[in-house]
């Protein structure tokens, strides 16, 4: 919405109605001055009003006397009255309120992501942070598999490989019967996910000389986090 048209819109209506019928409680006749000016832009008016007001009903703004040939725009003055308000505070109102948009508590990420990386965190090291948790997701995974041998890509290209198992190689499987589409999509995606965690998140997160921005951690232990409880509903499968 164009804000500084639609209140120039409505201060026009405003000011032309109060002129034209003498206040709020006033009325008008077809033949009124200022009258045919109203009629003209009512439905601009009415347009722009629904807009603010966030309403799919457009506003009733001459209103027609039951019995006299008569109309009313007290109601209509005061509606717009009300839109300029809103639109003139809008942004004052916001930032009053703060943004609508979910926010995520890093708490309450996965317990492994979240407890290695809450004191580089508290101290505000973000590339220690998510370095550190993604060394322990990878340990985590070592120890579900009892393998110690390999580790970061290796480890995830070995243990969530579709593969049938081998000896002393364990695999990840995510649960369900292996003709189903939506198994497999999700044995694929954890495959490719946890390669892709180690090599574009630990791997620069580890050999940065730079301390990446709050937000992007905080995006990064995410994926580490839904990585993780993906793989707490894993199954082992051995030979």
């Amino acid at each position: 919405m164009d804000v500084e048209r639609a209140i120039e819109v409505l201060e026009w209506w405003v000011d032309t109605a109060k002129r034209a019928s003498g206040g709020y409680d006033g009325a008008l006749s077809p033949q009124s001055p200022g009258f045919k000016a109203l009629q003209a832009r009512e439905d601009q008016t009415r347009r722009v009003l629904a807009a603010v007001q966030g309403s799919s009903v457009l506003p009733d703004l001459l209103v027609g006397a039951l019995y006299e040939d008569e109309y009313y725009v007290g109601s209509g003055i005061r509606e717009a009255e009300y839109a300029l308000g809103k639109l003139r505070t809008d942004s004052e109102t916001r930032a009053i309120l703060g943004s609508p948009a979910p926010t995520m508590k890093a708490d309450a990420l996965h317990p492994i992501i979240w407890q290695a990386a809450s004191k580089h965190w508290e101290v505000g090291h973000f590339s220690a942070a998510v370095q550190r948790a993604a060394t322990m997701l990878n340990a985590d995974i070592q120890d579900r598999v009892g393998r110690h041998d390999v580790s970061d890509t290796v480890l995830m290209q070995q243990t969530f490989s579709e593969k049938a198992p081998e000896p002393d190689k364990p695999r990840l499987r995510w649960p369900g019967a292996d003709s189903d589409l939506t198994v497999k999509a999700m044995r694929q995606g954890i495959l490719n996910l946890s390669q892709g965690v180690f090599l574009a998140i630990r791997n620069p997160a580890t050999h940065s000389t730079e301390d990446m921005e709050r937000q992007e951690a905080l995006e990064q232990l995410a994926t580490l986090s839904i990585l993780a409880r993906w793989i707490d509903r894993c199954e082992l499968v051995s030979v």
